[in-house]
């Protein structure tokens, strides 16, 4: 590769003239603070890894400012610029907006160009395809076109190309070797558990995590399930009625990270007046996983566990939606061998089974509430949420233990399973029952067919070219904020602080009169703590108009003369 020179030679070059002659004939050397006619001061930049390093460390506390500028070697100032721009730093750096080792990061003239290049390139090298960049170019100018960039704008030169690479760190190597074609044989499995065994010397059971993602049709029912099981679920009604959720936990069990859903549409009707969803949420035509989607999730979970100064090993599948992600911090990435998902991955192994499980146990009490109140059954995007919070706070420590036993991960920390048997409530008799009496309307649908009818519907597919296009020109014209045409034509209304209090005095008479016991109690009681601080904030720190204090001032002091 030609190595790039500075055409005006190196700024830290020193005149060679002698020293110059004083206006008022006093020759000499100039006074230190003056600069040489001619040369520039050199800049000390630093790349952004170094500034979001910097803010990481203010943000912990254990060092002051001053100590923080004299350990990256920058001045008071300096550093106080870049805590004033901190969200934006670290949203490059996080988001992967930015190669790190950049020090400046200058904006593309044509982005969704670069935005529908990227996108192909990720594709191409997820299936080890051998990428040139005279195909790079060809790429681009075919990309252009379609997005309506006219030839005479856009010069897809040679220097353009150095350009778009450098801004994403994408450097061409020699391929040696093919490394995907591994099948389910046992060098594969041996490798891989070679390879575990490394990683669970290396890591903690609390700090090794598996996530994967499973599609769910969220208002299936048991008369429904032969009917969806056999829906490929690329388009039509069905494809409204699915979501794609992320599940995530570690190994022993004592962590399960937020779930990610996935749906069609970015604000659902039912979204109206909820300020926090109870799950991650994320949108796009597919309901799908996609690579954007997953980077950002990895760099938020990078974040967290960099602020809480812990390193773990993230293991996932090779999946299209999974991209080999730069420059994590605390996450070291650990991918399966292809093919091998069904024995060695943790949530394969009954975790994501058991999640739906309960989730459709939600459902079918939710439709046979309906059934006795005569009532119409309704179940939006919103409420489906809901009970996946609910089922994924249901799945228990020993459970998610026992599978990554199950996939070939040993059990490091016994102390910690064992502390969980003492609250499972796998083995709940009253568990199956509102399930068995719906199960009669679907006469040959056995229980695990219902919970597992979704478990073949896709979650992630190779980007084409139109799929690239198409996500461009959506988000050109901001058409993700079309509402799902499956929620109700009008959104629920925002209860007032008042009628929230008493429908709580309602669900207190109840527990009352059915020996609701300790457990209903202390949860009442938490309720009643979060409800009374509401009422409080909504009563006394409304901000107080001029014009009320001065209605009241002439109400006191009466009729004026």
């Amino acid at each position: 590769m030609t190595e790039f020179q500075n055409p005006v030679g190196s700024l830290g070059e020193q005149s060679s003239e002698g020293p110059r002659s004083h206006p008022g004939g006093i020759t000499g050397s100039p006074a230190p603070t003056a600069q040489k006619k001619g040369t520039k001061r050199k800049l000390d930049l630093k790349t952004y890894e170094t500034k979001y390093d910097a803010i990481m460390e203010v943000e912990r506390g254990s060092l002051s400012k001053k100590q923080v500028a004299e350990k990256f070697a920058i001045s008071a100032s300096t550093l106080s610029t870049w805590l004033k721009n901190a969200d934006s730093i670290k949203e490059k750096v996080t988001a992967g907006n930015v190669e790190p080792q950049r020090k400046k990061n200058r904006a593309a003239k044509f982005p969704e160009v670069e935005d529908a290049l990227l996108k192909w390139f990720a594709n191409a090298r997820t299936h080890n395809v051998t990428v040139s960049g005279e195909m790079m170019r060809e790429k681009a100018r075919d990309f252009a076109l379609k997005l309506g960039v006219p030839d005479s704008e856009f010069d897809c030169s040679v220097g353009w190309l150095e350009r778009f690479k450098a801004r994403h760190a994408i450097v061409f190597k020699r391929v040696c070797g093919e490394s995907n074609d591994v099948a389910t044989d046992s060098v594969a499995l041996s490798d891989w558990k070679s390879k575990l065994a490394t990683i669970l010397k290396d890591y903690s059971a609390s700090d090794v995590f598996n996530a994967d993602e499973t599609g769910i049709f969220y208002k299936l029912m048991p008369d429904k399930t032969l009917e969806f099981k056999s829906v490929s679920c690329h388009g039509g009604k069905q494809s409204k009625e699915r979501l794609t959720v992320m599940v995530a936990a570690n190994m022993s069990g004592t962590e399960k990270l937020p779930l990610m859903v996935i749906g069609k549409s970015a604000n659902p009707r039912c979204f109206k007046n909820v300020k926090r969803l109870p799950t991650d949420y994320k949108s796009n035509k597919k309901a799908w996983m996609t690579s954007e989607i997953f980077t950002e999730w990895a760099r938020k979970l990078d974040l967290q566990m960099s602020k809480q100064k812990r390193k773990i090993c993230l293991v996932i599948d090779n999946c299209p939606a999974h991209p080999h992600i730069k420059s994590l911090k605390a996450t070291t990435i650990v991918f399966l061998p292809p093919n091998t998902t069904s024995v060695t991955q943790p949530m394969d192994q009954g975790i994501i089974r058991n999640l739906k499980v309960f989730y459709r146990k939600f459902v079918v009490q939710r439709k046979l509430r309906a059934i006795d109140t005569n009532s119409d059954f309704t179940l939006t995007v919103l409420d489906a949420l809901r009970m996946l919070h609910q089922a994924w706070r249901s799945v228990t420590m020993k459970t998610i233990a026992n599978c990554y036993r199950h996939a070939g991960f040993a059990v490091t920390e016994p102390d910690q399973v064992a502390e969980s048997n003492d609250d499972d409530d796998d083995d709940d008799p009253d568990d199956d029952l509102p399930l068995a009496s719906l199960m009669n309307v679907a006469p040959g649908v056995s229980m695990s067919d219902f919970a597992a009818a979704d478990d073949d519907v896709p979650t992630c597919a190779d980007l084409s070219d139109d799929d690239i296009i198409e996500g461009i020109v959506s988000a050109r014209n901001d058409n993700d904020d079309e509402s799902d045409d499956e929620e109700p034509a009008q959104p629920p209304t925002r209860p007032t602080i008042y009628s929230a209090l008493d429908a709580f005095d309602t669900l207190r008479s109840f527990f009352d009169a059915h020996n609701g016991g300790d457990r209903a109690n202390q949860a009442l009681a938490d309720l009643n703590s979060m409800m009374v601080d509401a009422h409080l904030t909504k009563t006394y720190t409304r901000q107080t108009a001029m014009t009320d204090y001065v209605k009241r001032t002439d109400r006191a002091e009466g009729p004026r003369e």
